[in-house]
């Protein structure tokens, strides 16, 4: 949060009007995407989300091996466990997203435009 202060002050003062309203722009689309991040980094390490993750990966498993084990299943029943997997994929790409590592890349980006200043 220095940084994007820091940012604040530079890329806002001493500009044309057209330079900071985009500068306002970029200022604002950052912030917004750090609060989101942070709300979803903690939600990510909440033990209810890493209960669901886990509960997910072991039904995507589970009905892997049914897959490949049992033979005697019907098409429709194919289709039914192919349609559970594509479920538990769907659950684990919320679960499973990296937050931290968009909050990184949006310090990195901050960083960059500090040292473009200088």
């Amino acid at each position: 949060m220095k940084d994007l202060e820091r940012i604040r002050e530079i890329f806002l003062t001493e500009v044309d009007d057209e330079t900071r309203l985009d500068n306002e722009s970029k200022i604002i689309e950052w912030e917004k995407d750090m609060r989101e991040n942070e709300a979803l980094a903690d939600w990510r390490e909440h033990d209810i989300t890493k209960s669901i993750a886990a509960q997910t990966k072991e039904s995507y498993k589970d009905i892997s091996v049914q897959l490949a084990l049992n033979r005697n299943l019907t098409e429709e029943q194919r289709r039914s466990m192919w349609g559970k997997q594509d479920a538990c994929l769907f659950i684990l790409s919320f679960t499973e997203i990296d937050a931290q590592g968009k909050l990184d890349q949006i310090h990195d980006e901050i960083k960059i435009a500090l040292n473009a200043t200088n």
